[in-house]
């Protein structure tokens, strides 16, 4: 029996491992497509435990298929349990018998009692789980209309409490190593994302830097334009405000550059006080409209923003089309410095010069 029970315990480990590779992105809010994904595993999870279920006398078996429906409720909360149990009690309603009700009021007690459990616990618990005694207090009263029926089966008041007990221990250690799968999914997720963000983030201003742009480029997809920017005479202002205020200019200058582009480009840090911004499906027109707006703002808000009224600061920008892409930083390197040419604080676009 415990060789059975061990097999099953395996089986519950395996597919929380298969389940853990829908995890994709902390974040980033889960689609429908996501949610549906991982409910279906998780519900396929709880259907090959009850294939693998331990057979016992008088036609009792235990299986861990609670564990996955527990694990849904701390996940997602109620509704996400009553999605992993309802298919499980519907399977027993269909076999048929005094087992339907017995499964389904216990399935029923395990997310009574998870959602209990976790009232006042902080939201994220899936990324750092339970305590062990909350697994066991879950499942000891959960189980209890199985006791009930294992007694009714073989009319024997001590070997339904034994095989509670021992059910009652598998689901506990089966729920904790679930959970220890799970929580290092997460942490690896967590490092990665944190990894991927100190090689594509700019750690002053927070937008891409020169190796998100270069990557970008190479597959250029639905990118239209580039643009680069460049801060005028702004070494001049690190000689005379200080290092400290020209960080908070590069900041400023990159808040208003997200606010004003939103979701119609991705701005970089290219290098210095030099910006690049690449716009995504838009015109010509569009582009030098955009650019011309940045232009504006940074003139009008940066100072403030950076924490000096007084301060008034200019850009100069070269706009250039995306194709070819190995060709479009330095064409607008090339426009940028023709701004500059002309007298600064303008933008200079592809067979287009708009002051």
């Amino acid at each position: 029996m415990l060789n059975d029970l061990f097999v099953n315990f395996c089986v519950l480990c395996t597919t929380t491992f298969l389940v853990g590779w829908t995890l994709r992105s902390l974040k980033h809010a889960w689609t429908w497509t996501q949610i549906a994904l991982r409910a279906l595993l998780t519900v396929a999870s709880s259907f090959v435990l009850i294939a693998n279920a331990v057979p016992l006398a008088g036609g009792v078996a235990l299986d861990l298929r609670a564990v996955p429906v527990a694990l849904a409720t701390i996940g997602g909360g109620v509704p996400a349990g009553v999605t992993v149990a309802l298919p499980l009690i519907a399977y027993e309603v269909w076999r048929g018998g005094e087992r339907a009700l017995v499964h389904g009021l216990s399935l029923a007690l395990v997310v009574g009692l998870c959602a209990l459990a976790l009232r006042g616990v902080p939201r994220d618990v899936e990324n750092s789980g339970v305590r062990w005694w909350v697994p066991f207090g879950i499942f000891a009263p959960s189980n209890l209309p199985l006791a009930y029926g294992a007694y009714l089966a073989t009319g024997d008041a001590g070997y339904a409490a034994s095989v509670t007990l021992l059910l009652t221990a598998a689901q506990t250690i089966g729920m904790l190593a679930s959970q220890a799968i799970t929580v290092t999914q997460l942490r690896a997720l967590e490092r990665a994302e944190v990894l991927t963000d100190l090689a594509y983030t700019d750690k002053l201003t927070g937008v891409g830097n020169r190796r998100a742009l270069d990557e970008a480029l190479s597959h250029p997809g639905d990118i239209s334009h580039v643009l680069l920017l460049d801060l005028d005479h702004f070494k001049l202002v690190n000689d005379t405000r200080g290092h400290d205020t020209g960080d908070r200019v590069l900041e400023a200058t990159a808040a208003v550059m997200r606010e004003v582009l939103g979701r119609r480009g991705c701005p970089y840090r290219f290098g210095g006080e030099e910006f690049a911004v690449l716009l995504r499906q838009t015109s010509t027109a569009e582009a030098v409209g955009l650019a011309q707006e940045l232009r504006r703002r940074v003139a009008q808000e940066v100072g403030t923003r950076s924490g000096h009224p007084d301060l008034t600061l200019t850009v100069s920008l070269g706009l250039a089309g995306v194709h070819p892409a190995s060709t479009a930083l330095e064409r607008a390197d090339n426009l940028l410095y023709a701004a500059k040419r002309a007298g600064r604080d303008r933008v200079e676009a592809e067979a287009l010069a708009v002051a």
